[in-house]
């Protein structure tokens, strides 16, 4: 069996954040020559390069690098429970919880699940992280997040996913539209009508998609990343526009004069789901947390 220590590939990942061992070693507060002896002794250890040197002296990883770095950080991040699980037990609610949570999700979900995980776990404290769901499940794979919840069409590579709640694609409609009492409706009922469509990479592309494969071109108007901008445009009766609607989000729209009409097209599910490490065994306040955000998400008591 390769023989390293944790020392040796802390050392690593700080050359890999830092893009060069001078840098690393100045911020482990560590001789550059100590830096390179234990990269080496790591490599050695290993059997592999990890790194490669530029002229600039800065230095990129390997095929091997990449990977042992994914690794490296979950082996760091699993270490520094050790101390905290000896003194305090494995099984208490207590300590840090990194979420990421893509932007169109976000405001519709974690308000309501940092509430409730501070209400029943008041020693456990929830980071959240917005972004892309690419970025977001990067960071899941490196060993950066616990967990992020996201679109399940948007899943890479990588992580596994844990079902959160069922979520199909909803028209937005002004209260007083002329097709707002409908079951549902087809794309090519609003063929003529100005659309924005939310603009964080690939919502936009998403629903492009299934407007061009229900045979319909739509009308473009606007775009925004930002979801109140959205439905003010949509609520002044300036534009539709579509959203993934899973159970109990009624009320968020409620009061905003914003009708929530089902797609009738043949479009694809698209649920939440919570992307997490592979085969990784995680502290019971990280499945609290991703449980009480699938209670919430299914409309169920949480």
């Amino acid at each position: 069996m390769a023989e390293f220590t944790l020392r040796q590939l802390e050392y690593f990942v700080a050359v890999l954040d830092a893009g060069s061992v001078t840098d690393a070693a100045k911020r482990s507060s560590i001789s550059q020559a100590a830096a390179s002896m234990a990269i080496a002794q790591l490599e050695r250890a290993l059997g592999v390069e990890l790194l490669l040197r530029t002229r600039s002296k800065r230095v990129v990883p390997t095929a091997a690098g990449q990977a042992l770095g994914t690794r490296a950080r979950r082996i760091l991040a699993e270490a520094a429970e050790v101390p905290g699980a000896v003194r305090s037990g494995w099984e208490e609610m207590r300590g840090r919880v990194r979420v990421g949570c893509m932007i169109a999700i976000s405001p519709r979900l974690m308000p309501r699940l940092l509430a409730e995980v501070g209400r029943r776990w008041p020693e456990v404290d929830v980071d959240v992280l917005e972004g892309a769901a690419e970025d977001l499940q990067r960071a899941v794979a490196a060993g950066e997040l616990d967990a992020a919840l996201v679109y399940s069409l948007q899943a890479v590579p990588g992580v596994d996913l844990l079902p959160i709640a069922e979520s199909r694609p909803h028209f937005m409609l002004p209260v007083g539209h002329s097709l707002a009492g409908r079951a549902s409706l087809r794309f090519a009922h609003l063929a003529e009508e100005d659309a924005v469509l939310f603009d964080v990479p690939p919502s936009a592309e998403r629903v492009l998609a299934m407007a061009r494969s229900a045979g319909v071109e739509p009308r473009v108007r606007w775009r925004s990343v930002v979801a109140e901008t959205i439905r003010g445009l949509v609520s002044s009766g300036l534009a539709y526009s579509v959203t993934n609607v899973w159970r109990g989000m009624e009320h968020l729209f409620a009061a905003s004069g914003v009708v929530l009409v089902p797609v009738a097209d043949d479009v694809p599910a698209n649920g939440v789901v919570a992307a997490v490490a592979p085969g990784a065994r995680r502290p019971p306040r990280v499945d609290a947390v991703i449980e009480t955000a699938r209670r919430l998400a299914s409309g169920e008591n949480p």
